[in-house]
């Protein structure tokens, strides 16, 4: 090579003003970068306090929705029944049969001047009124009993107690079937005859006429063959051993 070609070595001077210039470029490029970053952090900044604020409106506005279906829902369940519901025919059996408020042998006596005769020619009692409860072996529980049970046999004739008419014959699931003899001062139940009812309704009976034989208690069937005997009294169960010949 050629002694001529050679660059003549730089001086101090150059080299100064070299790194001067490059310290600049580096200085400049440092402030971009910040200006840049400045920038696009606020902006960002910006977006982010822009989203929290359309979120709260939509937060507010969900939470007044809930509030209002909250406070619809409340008044429609407040709302009061406008019509009661007919009961059918077998509610009405069963509210019959079930125990309500009673009164006293005494207060019935005083309330009811009559005296009933016995249901069956050999009546024997084997459960007794009881407005407590009485433990039903048929049944594993504990009941009031609202009516007198009396033992017999299968095909037993079953009289009238007294005098009145007949308003119902119907099959209870837990009696069995029954015969409803109304009078002016009381309402009188035989339960647990069997299907050959003599009793219509409608017809107007007398003390001691037959008005079918006996069969079964389905919801007393451990207690042995017997029929239950229930009366009320303005609607209210009393204790039928209280009207039973109480003249004498």
């Amino acid at each position: 090579m050629s002694i001529y070609n050679q660059k003549p070595p730089r001086s101090k001077r150059e080299k100064a003003g070299f790194y001067a210039a490059l310290s600049v470029c580096i200085i400049a490029v440092g402030m971009a970068a910040y200006s840049t970053y400045t920038s696009l952090s606020g902006y960002f900044d910006d977006d982010s306090e822009s989203t929290l604020a359309v979120e709260r409106v939509v937060t507010g506005v969900t939470e007044s929705e809930t509030e209002t279906e909250s406070i619809e829902e409340t008044e429609t369940e407040a709302e009061p029944t406008t019509a009661a519901t007919e009961p059918t025919e077998q509610e009405t059996e069963t509210d019959e049969t079930a125990p309500k408020e009673t009164k006293t042998a005494l207060e019935t006596m005083l309330s009811v001047n009559t005296s009933l005769s016995f249901p069956l020619d050999n009546a024997k009692v084997i459960q007794e009124y009881s407005e407590d409860s009485v433990y039903n072996k048929t049944l594993n529980q504990w009941d009031a009993h609202p009516g007198v049970d009396f033992q017999c046999a299968k095909g037993d004739n079953v009289y009238s107690m007294g005098d009145g008419k007949v308003t119902r014959v119907y099959d209870d699931d837990m009696l069995g079937k029954t015969v409803v003899v109304k009078s002016s001062t009381y309402t009188s139940y035989y339960s647990g005859l069997g299907d050959n009812v003599k009793a219509q309704k409608g017809s107007a009976v007398k003390t001691g006429d037959v008005l079918g034989t006996a069969d079964t208690v389905p919801s007393e069937a451990l207690e042995g063959n017997h029929i239950h005997i229930a009366v009320k009294v303005d609607g209210q169960y009393v204790d039928p051993l209280s009207l039973l010949n109480n003249d004498e």
